[in-house]
């Protein structure tokens, strides 16, 4: 039932699903993480949207399970609590829309885990404060009953919920917005240089940042910063260029709307969830840039996120943000010479350990292009 036996504030701008007496079963036992009403009935709401489909809660039989902890008070449901940096901000908060408009009403928030028994790190502690996040946090580690479970819509997800709906947005932005802007960074470059190569990203990366910098921009590398100073960074903006990866979406929840963004992928596919939400959130469609050229796999890693380099295409880049209106000039944005990529090959095999292979190469679109091509290449 909805609403029942709690006041709504003005700020409460959606409707909430509030259940007596409800069971949330975490995953296992055969059966997914499922919240039920009193009579074993699956609560719509708690259930998640993830990529293009909707996982469901499940039936239980009540009659037929064990007895449960017991859990007294109005308890706020959150949802999966996902240690990975985007997930959480894509999914982990995005219930949380609902607490200012019921202060004062639920006694805590509870979470299922997506890693039995870890505990999040100190950051997401950090972002849940500058969201004004102040409750106690319980986990969902066995079936527990709760005496009353407040179940918020999902106000962001993977894939169709990427866009968030405007509760959601609100309730980010409002609260990011607070921070004091960055001053004097206005061009920035989102640099995956401080994994050391360890969370894969763009070949030859160091070369691409030079001619960014040769355009005023800004090297920064988002997680080697307090989540303050990257959310005023992104506020102080006003074109951010970065490879597709989790810091695009604390870009979308803060930078201001007429800011301006590029997308450079380094996976085939990988604007998916940041495209919409960065539309979603900001008002105007980023510029997307897919100039991979080649792409390489390191054999040593098992996460394909992370074993990935991609080799950019300098030239149809440089062109791509000149016409978007992110750099002045092309003249140096020249094809990577060959014995440049033949070095940086062998330093990457030596500094990780392992074989590189090219596992995929774009189409030349006419015959004998490459080899033209590598006849003219000048530069780095």
């Amino acid at each position: 039932m909805r609403d029942d036996g709690l006041e709504r504030s003005a700020v409460l701008s959606e409707p909430v699903t509030v259940v007596e007496r409800a069971m949330a079963v975490p995953d296992g036992r055969k059966r997914r993480a499922t919240v039920v009403d009193a009579c074993g009935a699956p609560v719509v709401d708690a259930g998640t949207f993830r990529h293009d489909s909707f996982v469901a809660a499940e039936f239980v039989d009540r009659d037929k399970e064990p007895p449960v902890e017991k859990l007294a008070g109005t308890w706020l449901f959150g949802g999966m609590f996902w240690l990975h940096f985007g997930h959480f901000l894509f999914e982990t908060i995005s219930r949380l829309w609902a607490v200012p408009g019921l202060r004062g009403q639920i006694d805590g928030i509870v979470f299922f885990r997506s890693h039995a028994h870890r505990e999040p790190p100190r950051l997401f502690s950090t972002i849940l404060q500058r969201l004004d996040i102040d409750l106690p946090i319980r986990f969902i580690d066995s079936p527990t009953e709760f005496e009353r479970l407040v179940v918020p819509r999902q106000g962001c997800g993977m894939g169709a919920l990427s866009a968030g709906t405007p509760a959601f947005r609100a309730f980010v932005r409002d609260r990011l917005q607070t921070i004091a802007p960055r001053v004097g960074a206005e061009r920035i470059y989102l640099t995956r240089e401080g994994y050391r190569l360890q969370r894969g990203g763009i070949f030859a990366e160091s070369h691409l940042r030079g001619l960014l910098e040769a355009e005023g921009y800004t090297a920064f590398s988002p997680e080697q910063h307090a989540f303050d100073v990257q959310v005023a960074t992104y506020l102080g903006a006003r074109h951010i260029v970065g490879p597709d990866s989790s810091a695009l979406h604390l870009v979308g929840f803060a930078a201001p709307p007429e800011a301006e963004v590029a997308i450079l992928l380094r996976r085939h596919g990988g604007e998916r969830d940041v495209l919409p939400q960065l539309a979603g959130f900001m008002g105007r469609r980023p510029l997307v840039v897919d100039s991979i050229a080649r792409l390489y796999r390191r054999d040593n890693e098992r996460n394909p996120n992370w074993s990935l380099f991609a080799e950019l295409d300098l030239p149809m880049l440089g062109a791509a943000l000149q016409d978007g209106g992110f750099i002045e000039g092309v003249a140096r944005w020249r094809p990577l010479r060959g014995a440049t990529r033949q070095a940086l090959l062998v330093k990457y095999e030596k500094v990780l350990g392992a074989p590189f292979s090219m596992i995929w190469q774009r189409r030349q679109k006419a015959a004998g292009a490459e080899q033209g091509r590598a006849g003219a290449e000048g530069g780095t």
